[in-house]
């Protein structure tokens, strides 16, 4: 059977944050928590991990309520670009990780996709998640082709590299927050 993950990041204006802000941090904080979770986050960033392995740690909490997800985001409106990325049969955040690492992908907030964030917390992150994508030619090439490697069924990765500095920066000139998840529509 195939299916379709899929990675969202949706601007947010600070009234959804903070009304669906607490439920769906307190998701993300008890996945983080997991002592499970925390053993295999510490493997991949002492000893790396297969892509299997990795997709466990790939797959956030928030895609597990897509209810609640899509009521928070019921209550974004049309408020700018958003990101949108699918890979066939995974995680689209997978090829992610596995293309850029630990250490660089630790600049990303949340848990591997999934984020929950006020506006002040989506400006102060901005730096960070530009260091995140900021990869020169050679480097570029070699992470899609990790990213490809792993996201069986997929051929295009550009929207996990390409989509977004671009909506961070867009969401911060708006004064949104941001809410991000994996999940399987």
């Amino acid at each position: 059977m195939s299916y379709a993950g899929m990675w969202f990041l949706i601007p947010a204006p600070a009234e959804a944050v903070e009304r669906h802000g607490p439920r769906l941090r307190a998701l993300l904080a008890e996945h983080a928590a997991d002592p499970g979770n925390r053993e295999l986050l510490r493997r991949w960033e002492r000893d790396g991990l297969g892509p299997d392995e990795l997709e466990c740690l790939a797959t956030g909490p928030l895609g597990e309520d897509p209810d609640g997800l899509y009521a928070a985001w019921s209550d974004c409106g049309e408020i700018g670009p958003c990101v949108v990325v699918s890979a066939r049969n995974r995680y689209p955040v997978l090829g992610l990780a596995h293309a850029l690492g630990p250490e660089r992908l630790a600049g990303l907030p949340g848990w591997f996709g999934d984020l929950v964030l006020t506006p002040e917390e989506v400006a102060a992150a901005l730096p960070a998640v530009e260091a995140v994508f900021d990869l020169d030619a050679a480097a570029r090439a070699a992470a899609e082709e990790r990213a490809l490697a792993v996201l069986r069924g997929t051929d295009d990765v550009s929207g996990l590299f390409d989509a977004v500095v671009p909506v961070w920066r867009a969401t911060v000139e708006a004064g949104q927050g941001l809410i991000g998840a994996q999940l399987i529509p």
